[in-house]
């Protein structure tokens, strides 16, 4: 380079250099991030005028409380489910019940409907998520067979099958029937 075009381009690097020197100096900092405790709200009831108290996090008492009615009302219906769900599996492995699993949709029997209020209902949204999920995938499993997919039938039933187990795990937590729990995990 020349000495004509050196000198103002050193002057020019000098001069950003100034400008972001003062920038970073005497820009405000960020506050540091504190730990806070989560408030309390007050609510009203219209009626009475009173105020409760409730706070954005719940309590694992009440958690616990509630995940031990859930259980108690539906655990039944997610076994009936399961019991169903595996008869209708097992009768992919006999052709000779495949005539009577065409003419019914997995989905649209009272477990499965059961099924999905207890998904619903379920204090844990993730779990009650992948209780749809345990439904979703017998059914797709079923289907899958129905129109002649061994490949994607059989991988469906592996879902099933991880989907079921985790869920005689969840409900071994609180169990209201653990003699009907354990026989149809050995199933």
């Amino acid at each position: 380079m020349s000495n004509d075009l050196l000198i103002p381009f050193l002057i020019c690097i000098g001069c950003l250099g100034l400008v972001l020197f003062v920038h970073f100096k005497t820009r405000s900092k960020p506050l540091p991030k504190t730990f806070s405790m989560p408030t309390a709200k007050l609510q009203t009831h219209e009626p009475t005028g009173q105020f409760t108290k409730f706070f954005d996090v719940s309590s694992p008492t009440h958690e616990d409380k509630s995940l031990a009615r859930w259980h108690k009302s539906f655990e039944t219906a997610v076994l009936d489910f399961i019991e169903l769900a595996d008869s209708f599996i097992s009768s992919m492995d006999n052709e000779t019940e495949l005539g009577e699993t065409k003419a019914i949709d997995l989905q649209g029997t009272s477990e499965a409907v059961h099924v999905q209020e207890a998904a619903v209902g379920h204090p844990s949204p993730e779990m009650g998520a992948e209780l749809s999920a345990l439904l979703a995938t017998a059914a797709a499993s079923v289907h899958a067979h129905l129109r002649g997919d061994p490949a994607l039938s059989c991988k469906q039933r592996l879902l099933y099958e991880d989907y079921r187990e985790i869920w005689f795990q969840r409900l071994r937590q609180f169990p209201q029937n653990l003699e009907r729990i354990i026989r149809l995990r050995r199933a």
